[in-house]
């Protein structure tokens, strides 16, 4: 059952990018917890959904309730067709979708495509459109109670494998979000950032103890996303609603030093916070919180807010 009034969100990277992660069965298994395990939250916005597996996603989240679905795995599939350099370098298996449920008090999602003609960055120099992996930029609107809320669904791939890739992802979406309307906006997603945060709230991004300008570009590109979106009114919503240090819940979201998180006590995981739910101040965010359940079905936790709007 959807909530009775307000909107639930759900953040999930459902580890698909590397078979046999997209089984079927996993995939069944990651709509069950959906179903039974977190309550079908109002929107679902996922991060590393196979191209191959995309219609029985559809077919699966359409069967509990979800009518409304957009993706970007249509881009994935053709890029990964391509032999136009450099994208025959890239794998191109795996994107990302946001559904709506039909009980949900929100209703008309629709997907916004990206235009470098059309926007406020019409006449600008730059046109904030330039990564090489446009599968890990989902952007949409869903209307809640008349109101236009704005969608971000974004996956940053790693900088370990990609390098700059990752931080065009950042920089694309942080650029636009910061020269739309004002207006409502949830930016959620995995953007495997930051390294490390202390109990003071200071955030460390990757390849802060490194000088060169790329160095550089790269910790601007992960601050501005993280913290930088305040300028819009955009807080990080677990941090808005828990703070630093030591927490007595879940604050890790991929469990990379953990063997079986699922099996540990929430405040005994141990990993990076890399899925964060950012958006704005006006949408009233309620709670928001990692759900330990899920590292049974994928190596990150979903993150799930609740906001009264």
């Amino acid at each position: 059952m959807v909530s009775d009034s307000g909107l639930r969100v759900l953040s999930w990277n459902v580890q698909g990018a590397v078979p046999p992660n997209g089984s079927i069965e996993r995939i069944k298994n990651q709509i069950e917890f959906l179903e039974k395990e977190v309550n079908l939250p109002d929107v679902v916005m996922l991060n590393e959904v196979t191209t191959i597996q995309r219609d029985c996603w559809r077919e699966y989240l359409f069967e509990v309730g979800y009518t409304d679905i957009v993706d970007t795995l249509e881009w994935a599939a053709e890029l990964r067709e391509s032999t136009v350099p450099p994208h025959q370098d890239y794998n191109h298996v795996n994107g990302n979708l946001i559904a709506l449920h039909e009980l949900s008090d929100a209703s008309e999602l629709t997907r916004l495509s990206p235009s470098i003609r059309y926007g406020p960055w019409k006449n600008a120099d730059l046109k904030d459109w330039d990564t090489n992996f446009p599968e890990k930029i989902l952007n949409a609107t869903v209307t809640q109670n008349g109101s236009e809320i704005e969608l971000w669904n974004v996956r940053a791939v790693p900088g370990s494998m990609h390098g700059e890739e990752k931080i065009k992802i950042l920089e694309n979406t942080y650029n636009r979000i910061m020269k739309r309307p004002e207006s409502p906006c949830i930016l959620a997603g995995d953007f495997n950032s930051p390294k490390e945060e202390l109990a003071d709230g200071t955030t460390i991004p990757w390849r802060h103890d490194q000088k060169d300008e790329l160095a550089q570009r790269w910790e601007e590109a992960e601050l501005n996303i993280l913290v930088g979106l305040e300028e819009k009114g955009m807080v990080d919503i677990f941090r808005s609603q828990h703070g630093y240090g030591e927490i007595d819940i879940l604050d890790v979201s991929h469990a990379t030093q953990t063997e079986q998180p699922e099996l540990v006590d929430p405040v005994e995981v141990k990993g990076k916070r890399f899925d964060h739910m950012i958006a704005s101040e006006d949408l009233d965010p309620q709670d928001c919180y990692y759900d330990h359940a899920g590292f049974k079905y994928s190596d990150h936790a979903p993150l799930i807010a609740e906001f009264n709007v």
